[in-house]
């Protein structure tokens, strides 16, 4: 007896830490999210919230670390263990923050989606079922009720003179053209669409099993390319991280804005600028350099060591191990790396051609050492002989040896 009511008192009182912890994670998100809204400059803070975001996230941080033996006495090991899931997150998401900038917009929807995973096994912390607040479904109620209404209709189309089934397909279409050149782009199999017409808004996306799940007219290429990269972490053996999947989407999509129909063919078919300023240009002409020093180290090695390696000399072996690791660094490294990679490589390539010459044989024709005037046709067969060349011999003037004159009265 004394053995069960000591269990007790321990899940109970781990259990009453564990919602301690639970509602400072929620009051930490929330407040998170309270100062990205803050935000007077929608590219940058200038006011100092970071500060306080990276303080509310490692607060959370902390509850969560907690969490994570209070839920595994008080409720079950899946519980923990999707706190510890949740820790990794805030922890990344923490670091991103606090290593590279970060926009508003980027904040809120990353915060978003941690309030998403935490509400996901606490649902008594998900404010859309709050019975006080108001409910939404009465809107998104109304808002199918219109498409359906458009859609028996025939003669009501919808805003943009496309009607409700064309635009029910060229949603399709256009989120399975995006995913197939994705797929080719990054060298995996393309994950099965569900468009589920169970819901209607935009920011919802979920990837399990192959499967990227959106929500019917409400596809929206950000949150699509956010969780294609999920399936591409999963296919390489990743972690499904978050923050990386988010990154991704951003910089896919981050220039030129567009609208989410038409924004595909301006990052996949190479109709953007590349080169944006002279920061760019600057970059580009002093890699060069390093390039040209990079070939001229090589071939001082040459002098250096006459006899070379293998026979052949060290800057044929160097130019080969710079254009494969080019190509290498190029495909793997991380900006701006792979540029430097890519530009130094391809550098170092362009002397093989030299290398190339002195191994084997050209067979070219040597030019005749003898002057062909203009307009001459040369036959095969045909001996061309020049003109005689008439030499003028000049002589010197004899030296005359002056004579002395008297002059006499």
């Amino acid at each position: 007896m004394s053995l069960a009511l000591s269990t007790f008192n321990e899940k109970s009182k781990e259990g009453y830490y564990l919602v301690f912890n639970r509602d400072e994670i929620f009051k930490n998100l929330i407040a998170s999210e309270g100062h990205f809204r803050n935000f007077t400059n929608l590219k940058e803070d200038e006011k100092g919230f970071l500060n306080c975001i990276v303080k509310h996230l490692a607060d959370a941080e902390g509850h969560c670390d907690e969490a994570i033996s209070h839920a595994l006495i008080a409720e079950d090991s899946e519980t923990s263990r999707r706190f510890l899931e949740l820790r990794d997150e805030i922890r990344s998401f923490r670091k991103w923050i606090q290593s590279s900038p970060i926009t508003r917009d980027e904040g809120i929807r990353e915060i978003r989606k941690l309030r998403r995973r935490f509400e996901a096994f606490n649902p008594d912390y998900d404010v859309s079922k709050c019975e006080t607040c108001g409910d939404t479904s009465g809107v998104m109620e109304d808002i199918t009720k219109i498409i359906k209404d458009l859609k028996e209709n025939q003669n009501k189309v919808a805003a943009h003179g496309s009607e409700v089934d064309d635009f029910l397909v060229m949603e399709r279409e256009m989120a399975e053209k995006v995913i197939i050149k994705l797929s080719e782009k990054y060298g995996v199999k393309p994950p099965k669409i569900i468009i589920s017409d169970k819901c209607h808004e935009p920011m919802i996306g979920l990837y399990t099993a192959d499967q990227i799940m959106v929500c019917k007219t409400g596809v929206n290429l950000h949150v699509l390319a956010h969780e294609f990269w999920h399936h591409v972490q999963k296919e390489n053996g990743l972690h499904l991280d978050e923050g990386e999947a988010e990154k991704f989407s951003l910089d896919l999509f981050k220039t030129p804005y567009q609208k989410g129909l038409y924004s595909m063919h301006n990052n996949l078919n190479n109709e953007r600028k590349m080169v944006k300023s002279i920061k760019d240009v600057g970059t580009i002409y002093g890699l060069q350099q390093l390039g040209y020093a990079t070939d001229y180290a090589l071939r001082y090695a040459d002098t250096l060591r006459p006899t070379g390696f293998l026979g052949q000399p060290i800057s044929f072996w160097g130019d080969i191990l710079g254009t494969v690791g080019g190509i290498a660094g190029a495909l793997k490294l991380k900006a701006p790396y792979d540029l430097a990679a890519a530009i130094i490589g391809g550098y170092l390539s362009t002397d093989l051609w030299n290398h190339l010459a002195r191994l084997v044989p050209m067979g070219l024709v040597t030019p005749p050492l003898v002057y062909t005037p203009a307009g001459t046709v040369v036959t095969p067969g045909m001996i061309y002989t020049p003109a005689p060349v008439t030499t003028t011999t000049i002589r010197p003037t004899p030296f005359v040896t002056k004579g002395r004159y008297v002059v006499t009265g």
